[in-house]
């Protein structure tokens, strides 16, 4: 997937956690947004790039 796609994606989520209406679809938007944000890291990663000043997963790790 390009990386125009993955950030896309990123911000739509981010939009739709300022406009959840509910607890419930807030959790679940920011659990969107830090999926996004993780696969943004994990192909800059891949693609030997820095992840410096680029959205991060900010989830708390709950493994």
């Amino acid at each position: 997937m390009p990386m125009n796609q993955f950030l896309f994606d990123h911000q739509l989520a981010a939009m739709k956690t300022d406009q959840s209406g509910s607890a419930e679809e807030r959790l679940e938007a920011l659990e969107t947004l830090g999926g996004r944000a993780k696969r943004i890291a994990e192909w800059r990663k891949a693609n030997g790039l820095s992840n410096l000043g680029w959205p991060c997963d900010v989830r708390r790790d709950v493994s």
